[in-house]
């Protein structure tokens, strides 16, 4: 017999199903409404195509390469056109195997992912869609909360909405994160590999695919290992699903992980230095944001070897002096160097090195650091000189002299050597670097010249007005010294240093950059003569180091060293480019016994040179027009004829300033009236100060043998106005011939008590 429901069952079932349909509504209304507010929250992703977010801002060299990217995000943008079919599929094959069968959502690989993650007991595999990846990517936090989640799914399904699947792709191989900074395939490509991403290999494509799951445990400069596993893992999945052939997929798994950064190591300083230089241009919002593409000067070539010459040259030096660095000892700071590099034609700098460690020491040494610049000063004191019609082969007495302060003190410059030479052609002196000879004509020509000669080319830092100018005891940079030197090399020209050539804004638009004119600011004549001597510097003299290391190229230049070692410098140049070296410690300490810029800075430059050179053909500094070239006699200045003297050079002269008599015999009536200057003169030591007599009359000179100047009927003459040299507002006067070349005066000029050992 049937059970019968009693008529008071009834209305409980019925309030039964009411609740649950109200629990069921109620749930219902709060996740619409937790989905409205969600929605509300939503940007409109119909502007997506005009979605612009931040770019880098690159910077290329003289080629075209890459140096550098620089801003919050290193992205550049390729059309899916332009990415290899391969690297499409191994995106595709580990990220989403499903991409081009599924919707915004790909339920299948949901439900998959959930059953293989409670299996295992955690997550082991996601169920995102690149779709949603890529809103994600652009519009949400990597925070894992069930809102973002919800926000997620739903612009993933506005993006499916409105945009096909392979703008969903473009997009999002230009905008997901790769790891080391870079945004997009391409900037990927550049940073792993050093290539554009169209010219990625199967094994490259795969590693780079790797990386969106988790960029920095993939990273493969951090973790090669797991970089590599992953990779692999990549190969599997596009094996499985017919993308790659078995024997493709082996091979490609058995290829070395070989990285390329494109982000140069070595060029920090330089792309600091364009970075400031931008931001005063442009302003920090469009150097940071607007994508500028910036072509500069540096050559990376050069520049690679710079850093290699710079890096094994403080080896060296370290080796030597046993200075080496242990980072486990506090507070040791390391030997430093700087090196800069410019067309001396035109002032764009090739290669510049500010230091031994960018990451350690952002102090741009080749632009910032002011240092005493040594004997590598002295150019600037010849060139003056020469401009007031002296000649190389005019000639001043190597003898001690004693100058005094105007506090009382003396000071009695000193050669390095703590020899003296007797005398000696203002090129031997040059050549040499002999300090008093260089004092002398400092002496003669005037201080103040000099410094208005100095400020011409290009030294703006402070020069204090005493002799010990000479031998460059006012601190300058190194910027300064290459500018001042370019100007030798380039026939009397000066050119400012400068590292863009020109910048393109994000549309491609170019924008030119101003850069300083020209100048002409000494003869080219005198610069050529200047130029004439400092090949001699690298033939013959304190520079010659370059030579015995192989360095064959024409070449001229000039060593620079301070009291006890503490700054060593070479500056020198060919007629292609103009380089200067500076080694020393930040604290102005020793760098070692006898590392003197010939031995501490010059075959830095040499080794950088000699790769900057590599493969072209020697090319000889120009002669311009009123340069006549003549043999002289080097112990007399005149010109030589065969048996009169030993010691002959081949001199250059301005056309009306050549010498018009010969040496013979000339030598013999000096050495007859100064005594035996050899014995007498050489290494003597200065006579002390209470003995010195009171009219200034130790210089000694040569007749004048220049055609504009009348002959004075002696041989050899007195100055009582501290002239080494007969100048043509000079009238010397006749004096004792038993004066004693060795006692020397005080003279009016008041120097600074320091002194500078210029080498």
């Amino acid at each position: 017999m049937p059970t019968k429901i009693s008529p008071s069952a009834k209305p409980k079932s019925h309030r039964l199903l009411i609740g649950l349909i109200f629990v069921f509504l109620a749930f219902t209304g709060i996740f619409m409404g937790i989905l409205y507010a969600h929605l509300q929250e939503l940007p409109d992703i119909r502007n997506l195509s005009e979605f612009k977010p931040m770019h880098a801002t690159r910077l290329y060299d003289i080629h075209g390469k890459l140096i550098a990217q620089i801003g919050s995000e290193q992205r550049t943008f390729v059309p899916l056109s332009d990415i290899p079919l391969i690297m499409q599929k191994a995106l595709i094959s580990i990220e989403d195997a499903r991409f081009y069968d599924h919707g915004a959502l790909d339920y299948i690989g949901i439900a998959r992912a959930f059953i293989i993650n409670v299996l295992h007991g955690g997550v082991l595999e996601g169920g995102s869609t690149l779709t949603q990846q890529l809103a994600r990517n652009l519009f949400l936090t990597p925070q894992r909360t069930l809102s973002r989640k919800i926000r997620e799914a739903l612009l993933a399904i506005q993006l499916a909405k409105n945009f096909t699947k392979n703008q969903i792709l473009d997009m999002y191989f230009n905008q997901i994160y790769f790891g080391q900074g870079a945004y997009g395939i391409e900037a990927a490509s550049r940073i792993y590999f050093g290539v554009n991403c169209k010219d990625l290999t199967l094994p490259e494509c795969a590693m780079i695919a790797a990386l969106p799951k988790a960029p920095s445990y993939y990273d493969p400069y951090v973790h090669p290992i797991q970089a590599v596993a992953r990779r692999n893992l990549v190969l599997k999945a596009m094996h499985s699903q017919g993308y790659i052939t078995k024997s493709e997929e082996e091979l490609a798994e058995i290829a070395p992980l070989v990285l390329k950064s494109t982000n140069v190591e070595n060029a920090p300083y330089f792309v600091e230095y364009v970075q400031q230089e931008l931001e005063n241009e442009f302003g920090p919002q469009a150097v940071y944001k607007d994508g500028l593409s910036v072509y500069t000067t540096l050559n990376l070539r050069l520049q690679e070897a710079a850093h290699k010459a710079v890096q094994e040259g403080l080896k060296q030096i370290e080796d030597r002096t046993h200075k080496i660095i242990y980072a486990n000892i506090p507070n040791q700071q390391p030997l430093q160097a700087a090196l800069l590099c410019i067309d001396p034609h035109t002032g764009a700098i090739r290669a510049m090195v500010g230091g031994r460690n960018f990451n350690k020491s952002m102090f741009n040494r080749a632009i910032q650091a002011e240092r005493q610049p040594g004997s590598s000063f002295k150019p600037i004191v010849y060139t003056t000189a020469l401009e007031q019609g002296y000649t190389m082969a005019d000639i001043i007495l190597d003898a001690p002299i004693v100058f005094k302060n105007a506090n009382g003190t003396t000071w009695s410059p000193e050669d390095y050597d703590n020899h003296f030479h007797g005398p000696t052609t203002l090129h031997y002196a040059l050549e040499n670097s002999i300090n008093v000879v260089t004092i002398k004509l400092l002496n003669n020509i005037g201080i103040d010249p000099v410094i208005r000669m100095a400020r011409k080319m290009g030294i703006t830092s402070p020069l204090t007005p005493n002799l010990t100018l000479a031998l460059g005891s006012s601190d300058v940079t190194l910027e300064e010294l290459v500018r001042a030197y370019s100007i030798f090399d380039n026939q009397g020209i000066r050119v400012e240093p400068f590292g863009i050539l020109y910048v393109k804004n994000a549309n491609g638009k170019t924008i030119e950059i101003t850069h300083s004119q020209a100048v002409s600011v000494i003869d080219p004549q005198t610069a050529y003569i200047i130029t004439h001597t400092l090949e001699s510097v690298i033939n013959h003299g304190t520079g010659q180091l370059i030579r015995q290391l192989g360095f064959t190229y024409p070449a001229a230049g000039k060593t620079g060293t301070t009291n006890n070692e503490i700054d060593a410098w070479f500056i020198g140049y060919t007629p292609q480019l103009t380089c200067g070296v500076w080694v020393g410690y930040d604290q102005r300490q020793s760098i070692g016994p006898n590392e003197v810029g010939g031995y501490a800075a010059a075959p830095i430059w040499e080794n950088f040179m000699k790769h900057a050179l590599e493969n072209q053909k020697p090319e000889n500094f120009t002669v311009p027009p009123g340069i006549v070239e003549k043999r002289i006699c080097n112990r007399t200045g005149l010109l030589a004829i065969p048996g009169c003297c030993q010691h002959t050079t081949l001199e250059v002269f301005k056309k009306d300033t050549v010498p018009l008599r010969h040496c013979k015999g000339t030598f013999n009536q000096i050495s007859s009236f100064y005594g035996s200057l050899s014995t007498n003169v050489v290494a003597s030591q200065p006579t002390p100060i209470k003995n010195a007599p009171t009219s200034s009359g130790d210089i000694y000179m040569i007749e004048s043998h220049r055609a504009s100047v009348p002959q004075p009927t002696a041989t050899a003459v007195i100055s009582n106005h501290l002239f080494d040299l007969l100048h043509p507002q000079v009238h010397s006067k006749i004096s004792n011939p038993a004066f004693n070349p060795v006692f020397t005066p005080i003279p009016t000029a008041t120097p600074s008590s320091s002194s500078i050992e210029g080498f």
